[in-house]
């Protein structure tokens, strides 16, 4: 090795280590929630352990006896299936840097097919959630949170899939939204908590997380709505964005799951904080579904562009990237199972049609699970998008 080359890889080496030095710096700071998150993990989620004290035990066994139904049945019909084929397929030595757009509730599937991630980014309407409030609900409060969430988690449980209104639901009450589905996705995988910060998006991308003094000072500022159709939240806009950590149980590398608050449309989108952001992560892995068909269109092109300027391999229902904007990126699609019509009425234009021709133009791949949408006929799909 030359002096030069000698050089510039010390200087390569220094400047990676202070990345990391920075990045461990910056989630050093900002208070950390675990002690609430534990008590979700295991009240809400079903995770194991003690119930925390003045939480009325009766209450949670009923709640997890009924809960460890729809789990037991994620595993058999998603987990068991799904966990295979994924293996089987998505190739080895992808960035483990994962981004999900429309992504509410998916950090449960996005571990199944990125099991080696080591940073999974979700992105919807829904605020992560106030995670201090179930340890101060009443037993009625309790017994109601609860049952909601094991309604609106069930669907999700049961079709791999989330309707709006299940998610849009529980922005409000005891149970936080994104954070309580999160936690159940560690808790169905034998992962287990270890560090829960919140954080707002700079200007520059880089993040910064909240200290116990920053969120008692916004306390009163309550989460607006980030779409017209959606609803306000009833606590502090301090708790919009999260980041949990978490590992198997017993020990492990550490995964990072951040979920944040964003409406992806070109006018809040574009040249945001949250772009760059996004763009400092380089090269990423996409998963895309149950995303409303929004990527097809105009209005949604500048996070699309974002995916395919960024990503190498997405995993997706039909709502993901279409055919044309694939293939002018560079990419080629793989399609498994059956696509006939656009699982949502009102999407039955060009775009469907696009699809059902990628899907007629490839040999018939078997899929026996639920990805996502299914088709207008409940037909299971699943379109992989990679780099040619």
């Amino acid at each position: 090795m030359t002096r030069t080359h000698r050089t510039q890889h010390l200087l390569a080496a220094a400047a990676a280590i202070s990345i990391i030095f920075i990045v461990s710096q910056a989630r050093a700071g900002g208070y950390d929630f675990i002690e609430e998150a534990k008590a979700i993990y295991r009240v809400a989620a079903c995770g194991p352990g003690d119930v925390p004290k003045g939480i009325d035990a009766g209450a949670v066994q009923s709640h997890c006896a009924r809960m460890e139904k729809n789990m037991a049945s994620y595993r058999e019909n998603f987990i068991a299936k799904a966990g295979p084929f994924f293996a089987g397929t998505v190739p080895s030595g992808l960035p483990r840097s994962v981004v999900v757009p429309f992504g509410g509730g998916d950090l449960l599937p996005a571990l199944v097919v990125y099991p080696d991630a080591t940073e999974i980014t979700t992105i919807s309407l829904e605020s992560a959630g106030d995670p201090r409030r179930l340890m101060k609900s009443t037993r009625r409060q309790l017994d109601q949170a609860l049952n909601m969430y094991r309604s609106n988690v069930g669907y999700m449980l049961l079709t791999n899939d989330n309707s709006n209104d299940n998610i849009r639901n529980m922005d409000r009450g005891a149970i936080p939204n994104q954070l309580a589905f999160s936690l159940t996705a560690l808790a169905i995988l034998g992962y287990e908590p270890v560090s829960l910060k919140y954080f707002r998006i700079e200007e520059d991308g880089s993040l910064h997380y909240y200290s116990k003094d920053e969120v008692a000072s916004l306390e009163k500022v309550r989460g607006q709505r980030l779409k017209g159709t959606w609803i306000d939240t009833d606590f502090s806009v301090a708790f919009r964005n999260m980041e949990l950590a978490f590992r198997k149980r017993g020990g492990g590398r550490t995964v990072i799951h951040r979920h944040v608050a964003f409406n992806l449309d070109n006018g809040h989108f574009n040249k945001s904080p949250l772009q760059r952001h996004l763009e400092r992560k380089g090269s990423i892995s996409a998963m895309i579904k149950g995303a409303s068909y929004l990527p097809w269109f105009e209005n949604f092109s500048a996070i699309r562009n974002y995916c395919l300027g960024h990503m190498t391999y997405c995993v997706s229902d039909s709502t993901g990237i279409l055919p044309k904007h694939a293939a002018d990126a560079g990419f080629r699609q793989v399609t498994y199972g059956s696509f006939s019509g656009a699982f949502l009425e009102n999407e039955g234009g060009s775009g469907a049609a696009a699809m059902r021709d990628l899907f007629r133009s490839q040999p018939s791949r078997p899929l026996n699970f639920r990805f996502g949408y299914s088709d207008v006929h409940k037909l299971n799909h699943l379109v992989i998008t990679s780099k040619r």
